[in-house]
C-alpha cells in the first residue's frame, strides 16, 4: 500500500527482519512480481487553476493549421481528432474562468479556419466517487 515504507517498517509489520524483507522484495523484483513503483497523484489537489474543455468545428481546408495552432498551445494539456468532419476535442488548464474565455475567445478570433467552438469548465472526476450519482437522479 506505501512503497516509501522503509525495510525496517514492512519487517515490523510482517513480524521478519529488515534483511529479510530486502531478499524478499528483491527476489520479487528479479521474478517480475514487482514490477514498478509509482507516485499517484491528485491533480485537483497538485495544480493550481481549473480544467476545461474545448470541441472546435474546424473548415476542411484549414484543418492542418488549426491542429497545429493547437499542437503549439501550452495552456493545452491534451489535444484529439474526433468523429464528426474536421472536430477536436482539446483539455486546457488555466487559472480561472476569466482567463479560459479570454484563451478560448482568442483561440476563435486569432486561428484561420476555426468555424465553431465550444467550452466546459471540468467539475470533478466521477470515478473517484466525488459525487453521488444516485442522488443526481
Amino acid at each position: 500500500d506505501n512503497a516509501r515504507l522503509s525495510y525496517s517498517e514492512i519487517g515490523k509489520s510482517v513480524g521478519i527482519s529488515r534483511v529479510a524483507v530486502k531478499k524478499r522484495m528483491d527476489a520479487m523484483e528479479n521474478a517480475g512480481v514487482i514490477r514498478g513503483y509509482r507516485t499517484v497523484i491528485d491533480e485537483e489537489q497538485a495544480q493550481e487553476g481549473i480544467r476545461y474543455t474545448i470541441d472546435i468545428e474546424a473548415l476542411p481546408e484549414e484543418y492542418p493549421n488549426v491542429v497545429k495552432t493547437l499542437q503549439d498551445d501550452p495552456k493545452l494539456e491534451e489535444i484529439y481528432s474526433t468523429t464528426g468532419e474536421c472536430r477536436i476535442h482539446c483539455v486546457g488548464r488555466s487559472r480561472n474562468k476569466s482567463t479560459m474565455e479570454a484563451h478560448v475567445n482568442y483561440l476563435f478570433n486569432h486561428t484561420k479556419g476555426i468555424r465553431k467552438v465550444s467550452w466546459h469548465i471540468l467539475m470533478s472526476d466521477l470515478r473517484k466517487g466525488s459525487v453521488d450519482a444516485e442522488s443526481k437522479n
